[in-house]
């Protein structure tokens, strides 16, 4: 089965968790023509311009429209995939009282001129995405469940021992993407070590809790790890969630414990929704970008 260490996956993808690394290159000697930005400056705004589209739209649990989610400005991931023309990713999530609700993909692909957006539901309740005062995005279920983590270490008492006990539960989880549209392929994806997101939510009695997500060339599935209060004492939990349309199995110690099958349409009333946007006039297309290999 081949795996995201494969050699020729290496040159077709660039990912970020959190913020950009700076090239270890040195740049400041080159010069740059009068007509082309910064490139931080370039990224600042590319940044504003998906948030300014974004920060529109007002998730919400339903029956309490007057009680929006928070939704977290800075991305969690960035990501690129040249190859399949899609530029400037990113990846943000909304919170209720700290922990997240729902989790966005979005991206501009160059060939369809088109900004891709994905959502999926992280909430324990059903939740809807109201849009210039319409409804979006109306899932009719919750969009994951909690449940305790078998043979799990006892909580540590502090915050950074619990990062890394909740590393090493991430790495407990198998995730197996039958990735393509067309002759799927078999692809264990690959844990990134740092959360996209950690969080603690006391209304709910978490102390601590931390997101991690599983790529190809973007997070196709996600966990979130919590450890919680209980009547024993603090305890783990955990839920797990698609991030793609295509198949996923997870696996917890080598037992399956959850199977996603292949999505042939997504609609607004689905947990994950895919739902494109026509950007004809996007401002930051790339000058040069390669043709996609035919299949």
């Amino acid at each position: 089965m081949p795996d995201r260490s494969s050699q020729w996956f290496v040159g077709l993808m660039l990912i970020t968790v959190g913020a950009a690394i700076p090239s270890l290159q040195a740049q400041e000697n080159q010069p740059r023509p009068l007509n082309q930005a910064a490139p931080d400056k370039q990224k600042e705004e590319k940044l504003a311009y998906f948030r300014e589209r974004l920060e529109t739209l007002r998730l919400a649990a339903v029956g309490s429209p007057n009680k929006p989610f928070r939704f977290v400005a800075d991305p969690v991931i960035t990501f690129e995939n040249p190859v399949s023309q899609m530029w400037d990713g990113y990846a943000f999530v909304w919170t209720d009282r700290g922990r997240p609700a729902a989790a966005l993909k979005c991206y501009y692909h160059s060939l369809n001129k088109r900004w891709g957006r994905t959502f999926v539901s992280l909430a324990t309740e059903r939740i809807e995405l109201v849009s210039d005062d319409k409804k979006l995005w109306t899932p009719q279920e919750a969009g994951l469940s909690f449940a305790p983590l078998p043979s799990g270490p006892p909580v540590a008492a502090d915050a950074r021992r619990r990062l890394t006990q909740m590393r090493d539960i991430a790495r407990r989880f198998e995730m197996v993407d039958q990735w393509g549209l067309k002759d799927p392929t078999e692809w264990r994806l690959r844990l990134l070590p740092t959360p996209l997101h950690r969080y603690e939510a006391p209304d709910e009695e978490v102390v601590d809790g931390a997101m991690f997500g599983y790529i190809v060339n973007s997070p196709e599935a996600l966990v979130l790890i919590e450890a919680r209060k209980s009547e024993e004492g603090l305890a783990w939990h955990y839920a797990v969630a698609r991030f793609t349309r295509f198949a996923v199995t997870v696996s917890l110690d080598g037992k399956q414990i959850a199977d996603f099958p292949r999505l042939e349409a997504w609609p607004p009333t689905g947990v994950y929704f895919h739902d494109p946007v026509e950007l004809p006039d996007y401002p930051f297309q790339r000058s040069a970008e390669p043709v996609a290999p035919k299949k």
